[in-house]
């Protein structure tokens, strides 16, 4: 990172800042050691650095890393103090001193009514999730190969949830297969999804990585909120922001990651409000740091399967057979694509990054039906008319 990056990120607060903070939380002495935040926890403050300083680590294969020491007038967290999401690294005292404390209902607060500590928090926030992630920074490994479709989904799940983790390429990595042993996982079971150093998932649901990863651990199921939204893309994400802003309590319901469509396309340039154009993943992380900054939750690989009307306050079921309510239910699920309903389709889904690396386009295909089976597809060679020109064919 540039030298103004890094200060962006972790920026050294001024005095009336570090007061204002003061009021939301409160002051303790820090001891040489002491763990503030320990990995996976559920709970985690913000501090504040007054004297001394605190060392942020990551802890990977019984090893400690430094990642960063946060002196006087910095402060600690990341994107996870929004969310909610159990910590990812520890933050240690490696030199005692003092520290101010803010939990983080009281951190929510204050970034609703402080619009100046406001944008210097989320832009820290938001600029440390992306060290984290480009970083590899986790204990969470996936195993697999580029040439497999469920790889491919689970890397993209956690990437557009913001999530950092380690990947193993079957391919190229000659210690994957020790891991895979040690697991007791066969190569037949990828992708495996490694959980914190223990769980071992093989090839896992996205919802079951997101149970797994407590993505939705924060979220109260039973409680009746005002604004129920089916869907985060665009549209329901912009929806959560207007909607939590004018101070509704919002519930966005996502079957699978936030964005939609929109978050996977590599550049999106008739969105309003950027003139230059922006990528998918950009525009979703944006709208849903927002819709967290006033206080909307969002519940990650939960879909909605039906809705009930019966009385004055709405309930949707969501997978797994729970029920949230609202008062208002907004549907904002978008579009999906039909697929044709062939029994052996998949072996004909190649990720695009195969499909590049081949020749002959298996998009040509015959479709053969019988009375007593599925429709099956066969591939069927291009014929070239020309032997010195392999990719001028006619078919």
């Amino acid at each position: 990172m540039s030298e103004s990056r890094i200060d962006r990120a972790f920026p050294i607060l001024t005095a009336p800042q570090i007061e204002r903070l003061s009021a939301y939380g409160r002051r303790r002495a820090t001891r040489r050691d002491e763990i503030l935040v320990g990995v996976g926890d559920k709970v985690v403050p913000l501090y504040v650095v007054e004297s001394g300083a605190l060392q942020v680590r990551r802890h990977s294969g019984g090893l400690e890393t430094v990642i960063v020491t946060h002196g006087p007038g910095q402060f600690s967290g990341e994107g996870n103090l929004l969310t909610g999401r159990p910590a990812l690294v520890q933050v240690r005292v490696s030199e005692p001193g003092a520290v101010i404390e803010i939990a983080r209902e009281r951190l929510l607060a204050m970034i609703q009514t402080d619009a100046e500590l406001s944008r210097v928090l989320m832009r820290a926030f938001i600029l440390r999730r992306v060290q984290l992630i480009s970083g590899g920074y986790g204990n969470d490994v996936v195993i697999g190969s580029n040439h497999s479709a469920g790889t491919l989904r689970v890397k993209e799940f956690l990437t557009r949830n913001g999530h950092p983790f380690h990947y193993l390429d079957l391919d190229v990595d000659r210690d994957a297969q020790e891991l895979l042993d040690r697991f007791h996982v066969s190569v037949e079971d990828v992708p495996v999804f490694i959980c914190r150093g223990e769980a071992v998932l093989r090839n896992p649901t996205n919802g079951e990585i997101a149970d797994c990863l407590d993505f939705n651990e924060t979220i109260d199921q039973t409680h009746v909120g005002d604004l129920v939204i089916v869907g985060a893309g665009p549209a329901g994400l912009a929806a959560a922001v207007y909607g939590a802003s004018e101070g509704l309590d919002v519930l966005v319901l996502e079957a699978s990651s936030p964005g939609g469509q929109a978050g996977s396309s590599s550049r999106i340039e008739n969105y309003l409000g950027f003139p230059t154009g922006v990528s998918g993943l950009d525009l979703t992380a944006r709208a849903y740091a927002q819709a967290q900054k006033f206080g909307a939750h969002i519940m990650i690989a939960k879909g909605a399967t039906r809705l009930s009307c019966d009385g004055r306050i709405y309930s949707v079921e969501i997978d797994g057979g729970s029920r949230v309510r609202g008062r208002t239910v907004l549907v904002a699920t978008g579009a999906e694509y039909r697929r044709p309903p062939l029994g052996n389709l998949a072996r004909f889904e190649a990720p695009a990054s195969t499909m590049r690396r081949r020749r002959w386009n298996p998009s040509f295909a015959s479709v053969k039906t019988s009375s007593s089976s599925a429709a099956e597809i066969r591939p069927v060679r291009p014929r070239c008319s020309s032997a010195k020109r392999p990719n001028a064919c006619t078919c």
